[in-house]
């Protein structure tokens, strides 16, 4: 016979619950589709029954939802095979169960000294004995459940970040998938950057021209491709929040990445600054206003068009000499963000490492 008992302990804000037969959480499982956020601790889930897993993943449809738990055949040393075997197996079961690469909205991590157990949503929490598995609902549990929304953000803001910061975070295939990314959207830029570079610089030097130098004399800056670089730093900034700020674990890598750096290479880039005007400045185009508003008869031709062109270098000249310092600006810019991107594939090279060692086996 299933029975739950309540007491209250602080009437309206705590009450003790004790049940056998089912679940010791049953109210949290209720709050589930009502709430924004849920955080799961527990020392083990079922290695089978499904149900509370799934509750877990209907849930990702419009929470945010964290688990952290133990694997109970996980050990820190195995004596024979056959141990090591049935843990492999173990651990390959919780981390198919868990992978938040194939669901979306869940973050998992594993803490091998965890027996904590907590349940709860922004809304109310269960602090107690019952493990978030399905085989819980069969022995006697007791408990607290939290119903102040005050108390229960008073355990999210102080107890939550303790028990995370314990776990070791599991992220499946997903660091793979971003490691590729940053390295895309890095090749990107350094592409987009290089034909750049190709227009405004040179080398010089005798006898061999190896000393790269600002071409003051004859830069050249294609309009596209500076609108190309400028759609490359928008596509960082989107792809980063989308595909880092929004997994839970990942936030931290966005912040490795110099953005204020790429805002400085936008504002340098923008309209009717010295790089936009050198690369909008178009010298035939220049020439030929000047000789429209001359109006010069056909005799006069010859030396107004040489007057025009010279003119169209003079103030092609100009526009490089006003140029020159915010073109070497961009260029530092472009290597801090470079840095920062080898420095943010380093973090997850290291967050792969350390999710390797969830499988000792």
């Amino acid at each position: 016979m299933s029975r739950t008992t309540i007491i209250p302990l602080i009437p309206g804000e705590i009450d003790i619950v004790t049940s056998k037969g089912e679940y010791n959480f049953q109210e949290v499982l209720d709050d589930f589709p009502n709430a924004g956020s849920i955080f799961v601790t527990t020392y083990n889930i079922s290695a089978h029954r499904n149900k509370l897993i799934r509750a877990l993943e209907e849930a990702t449809e419009h929470a945010d939802v964290r688990i952290i738990t133990n694997i109970p055949t996980r050990h820190d040393q195995y004596f024979g095979n056959a141990p090591r075997e049935r843990a492999s197996q173990s651990i390959e079961r919780y981390t198919q169960r868990l992978d938040p690469s194939k669901i979306e909205n869940l973050a998992t991590s594993f803490n091998f000294s965890n027996h904590s157990k907590v349940i709860m949503t922004e809304n109310i929490a269960y602090i107690g004995s019952a493990n978030f598995s399905d085989e819980s609902d069969q022995s006697r549990e007791t408990g607290f459940l939290v119903r102040s929304q005050d108390l229960v953000k008073v355990i999210s803001e102080n107890l939550l970040p303790i028990l995370i910061n314990e776990g070791i975070p599991y992220f499946g295939s997903m660091l793979d998938d971003k490691k590729i990314l940053l390295s895309f959207l890095l090749s990107k830029l350094e592409g987009v950057a290089s034909s750049i570079r190709d227009g405004l610089f040179t080398f010089v030097g005798h006898p061999l021209e190896d000393q790269e130098v600002y071409n003051i004399h004859d830069p050249y800056l294609r309009k596209s491709d500076l609108e190309g670089l400028l759609e490359v730093l928008d596509e960082i900034e989107g792809e980063l929040d989308n595909e880092f700020r929004e997994v839970a674990g990942l936030e931290h890598v966005v912040d490795l990445i110099d953005i204020d750096s790429i805002n400085a290479i936008s504002a340098l880039c923008d309209y009717d600054t010295p790089i936009h005007e050198l690369a909008e400045f178009d010298s035939v185009e220049y020439a030929s206003d000047l000789l429209s508003e001359q109006m010069v008869h056909n005799e006069d031709m010859n030396d107004a068009s040489q007057d025009a062109v010279d003119s169209a270098a003079e103030k092609h000249y100009d526009l490089a000499v006003a140029a020159e310092g915010p073109v070497k600006e961009l260029y530092e810019y472009l290597e801090q963000v470079k840095n920062s991107f080898q420095v943010a594939v380093n973090e997850i090279m290291r967050l792969e490492v350390q999710q390797a060692t969830i499988d000792n086996t």
